[in-house]
């Protein structure tokens, strides 16, 4: 009867055992699938949320085939950019941009028109921004042709252009002083040197 009795026992404790290896299993296999999906899941909003930032908006203009705004990756180069407008038109002075530069959200590019010389090999002026007695025309002239000018500097030369771009050709000489940084005194200095064409 004992014999019995310790045989009942060990099987009764068993299966006790059995039963408690197989409901810790159970509960915590759920548990482990749940925290993988959750950590994926947080994951994959960071991921989705670097991605909304990762893109910059820069202007590029002058003498490229499609002038505009384009949306570009962040770390973007000059070249990406001129790659989404075309390419260099036909007259674009290819020297001086700096193709490996690293765009910034908001960068504003302008690419120059070659020189007279090496437009016109004939030596007619033609459609130039400088004139034979050499005075440049502030409608037409690239910024590096306004800089050549004595009392125009980088950043005036710039504003210029954005001016033009954003309110016409200029009618007069005087609406100059429409641009920030030109005064009286600097429009005395520099309208022998310039002209309205």
């Amino acid at each position: 009867m004992n014999k019995k009795k310790k045989i009942i026992g060990s099987i009764i404790i068993l299966i006790i055992f059995a039963v408690f290896l197989t409901a810790g299993y159970v509960i915590s296999k759920p548990a482990k699938d749940l925290n993988a999906k959750e950590v994926f899941n947080e994951t994959t909003v960071v991921e989705s949320k670097d991605t909304k930032t990762k893109e910059i908006t820069v202007y590029i203009n002058g003498e490229v085939k499609n002038p505009g705004v384009y949306k570009l990756k962040d770390g973007s180069r000059a070249q990406d950019l001129l790659n989404s407008a075309g390419g260099f038109s036909e007259t674009a002075d290819k020297c001086k941009l700096n193709l490996a530069k690293k765009l910034k959200d908001e960068d504003y590019i302008y690419v120059d028109r070659k020189n007279d010389k090496n437009i016109s090999a004939s030596g007619s002026i033609g459609n130039s921004s400088i004139s034979q007695d050499g005075k440049v025309d502030i409608n037409s002239a690239s910024k590096e042709q306004l800089k050549t000018v004595p009392g125009i500097g980088d950043t005036t030369a710039q504003k210029i252009i954005d001016y033009r771009e954003k309110n016409g050709s200029f009618k007069s000489i005087e609406d100059l002083k429409k641009v920030g940084r030109i005064g009286d005194k600097t429009l005395e200095k520099i309208k022998d040197k310039i002209e309205v064409r």
